[in-house]
């Protein structure tokens, strides 16, 4: 991909509007999570659903599956609406192939105004065994009208791997990054979770946020709007890949300008022992969260599915 193309990009991404912090609701107290529960079907089936996100508006998820339909019996990228926040979804629908291809495509991240979407393919034309890659679109009342994928450029990605992606825009203190996950070297083993400073000129040098990251695996994860929370997967303190010990944990801090608390695992009725538990997204009022896990009691026999949870404010 041409560098001119990356830089558009990025260019594109300095102009989008987000939500203000006045308008922003924040969520700076303490919360319990109650206990996951899946999605239904159309949205889960027996083969492998993950890796969903949600419009602001909760009417689209996107989420990824290798459901019949999809390329080559890979993982594709797949868009469902409803009506209302309480209406049934609809019948899945694929993106289509100049989204989706014979590789894997993993949904990452959606920007809050729903015009930029980030995903995971070891597709051709990439720089590793798997890249980001972007897709936008202009009217956002169209979940099928997407440009064609762009590769996210050298910067970010290399020739080992790069799997989550998430941007953070605190227009509040003008800060632009774009956050990712990538096993190559220089990390503190096995993926790490890296951060990258969006300028006029592209995306700058990328650096491993240590204070999230150890010996083993941080990968997906969410951050929220402001910058003061989030929460990623993570199978320490095992040392290995194995991937059966991924929970999901959660580290905030006061200020975008300030380093993460110590992350902490979120607690039994969001992780299962001895299950993959990974891929959270939290709706912009900090409410409800998405996640994805291979815990039994799916449609499938060791297949992912798509589980929901929600939290209040501790007192309310």
């Amino acid at each position: 991909m041409k560098r001119s193309h990356v830089k558009l990009f990025a260019s594109l991404l300095l102009l989008i509007t987000c939500i203000s912090a006045a308008n922003a609701q924040k969520i700076r107290n303490s919360y319990d999570w109650a206990a996951v529960t899946p999605f239904p079907p159309p949205i889960n089936s027996e083969y492998d659903d993950q890796a969903a996100v949600l419009s602001k508006d909760e009417r689209s998820i996107f989420f990824s599956s290798n459901r019949p339909g999809s390329i080559n019996g890979s993982k594709d990228i797949w868009v469902s609406t409803r009506q209302t926040k309480t209406a049934p979804w609809t019948t899945p629908v694929n993106l289509g192939p100049v989204i989706n291809s014979s590789g894997t495509e993993l949904v990452r991240s959606i920007t809050a105004d729903g015009r930029f979407l980030l995903f995971q393919s070891d597709r051709d034309g990439g720089s590793g065994s798997a890249d980001i890659w972007i897709i936008s679109r202009r009217r956002t009342n169209n979940d099928l009208e997407w440009s064609g994928p762009v590769n996210l450029g050298s910067v970010i990605n290399s020739q080992y791997q790069e799997l989550a992606s998430n941007y953070l825009f605190a227009d509040q203190v003008g800060l632009r990054k774009l956050f990712f996950s990538s096993n190559k070297p220089g990390g503190l083993g096995g993926p790490d979770i890296y951060e990258s400073t969006i300028t006029d000129q592209g995306f700058s040098a990328a650096q491993d946020v240590l204070e999230l990251n150890t010996a083993s695996v941080e990968t997906c994860f969410w951050i929220r709007d402001d910058g003061l929370e989030i929460i990623f997967s993570s199978n320490r303190p095992n040392l290995d890949e194995d991937r059966t010990y991924d929970d999901l944990w959660t580290a905030r801090r006061n200020s975008v300008f300030e380093t993460w608390t110590a992350p902490v695992r979120l607690g039994p009725q969001i992780n299962s022992e001895g299950y993959q538990d990974v891929a959270p997204f939290v709706t912009l009022d900090g409410k409800t969260m998405l996640m994805s896990s291979k815990r039994p009691g799916g449609l499938g026999s060791g297949t992912f599915d798509i589980y929901m949870t929600t939290r209040k404010k501790s007192g309310d």
